[in-house]
């Protein structure tokens, strides 16, 4: 991410929400000290049945939750990625369910309408690819949110609400290295490990340069800002 938004150490302040001595993202960080929040992917799934959520993963819901609700109130700059785009969805009212799942690939986004005309997303080329890899998906568009892009599977692919607001359940933070990396830690849970070779390759041929450029692009408007 450092290397997509041309940002340095200092200008992020990585906040771990399942460290419970980390500070509180709704009552211990002061946001005005902030040009914007990026709400990144987890290894924790809304749709877990309760009963088999650990304290750690508990914890994640009850932060983002409150953080999200103070987002969307004050439409502060945010971008949020997978899970980050959940957590803003559940907020605003949207079921999150299974059923469409995207494994370790990087199929084709298509820009709706409303995402030609949009500020952000209208620089983009109409369709382009993108790395994914999820299991829950939003299952309606949220209230007060607009559709700015869908995929063939997943229907929901990126969303905006209010000005300042977007989120994508594709990964627009994840590299070719970054791929790679994450097949080797997640490759199980997709695929047989037979499978493998095939799904590096298939992601390697993928040009997903617009995907980075989305992110790069919200760093900079509001970095500026």
């Amino acid at each position: 991410m450092k290397a997509i938004g041309q940002l340095s150490d200092c200008d992020l302040h990585p906040l771990p929400l399942v460290d419970a001595a980390s500070p509180h993202p709704a009552s211990d960080i002061d946001l005005d000290q902030y040009s914007g929040v990026i709400i990144t992917g987890s290894p924790f799934g809304f749709e877990h049945p309760h009963e088999q959520k650990t304290p750690e993963h508990l914890r994640v819901e009850e932060r983002i939750d409150a953080l999200t609700s103070i987002l969307l109130e004050r439409d502060f700059p945010t971008f949020g990625i997978c899970f980050g785009l959940q957590s803003l969805a559940r907020t605003s009212g949207a079921p999150i369910v299974e059923g469409f799942s995207e494994d370790l690939q990087a199929p084709e986004i298509s820009l709706t309408e409303a995402g030609l005309a949009d500020p952000l997303t209208g620089t983009l080329p109409p369709k382009f690819h993108a790395y994914t890899g999820h299991a829950d998906a939003i299952g309606s568009i949220p209230q007060g949110a607009e559709l700015l892009a869908t995929g063939t599977r997943c229907h929901v692919q990126i969303l905006r609400w209010g000005k300042n607001i977007y989120g994508t359940q594709f990964h627009p933070e994840i590299t070719r290295e970054g791929m790679h990396l994450r097949i080797e830690t997640y490759g199980d849970t997709y695929y047989p490990a037979e499978e493998k070779p095939a799904v590096v390759a298939r992601c390697d041929a993928a040009n997903t340069q617009p995907a980075h450029d989305l992110l790069a692009s919200f760093i900079h408007r509001y970095q500026q800002a």
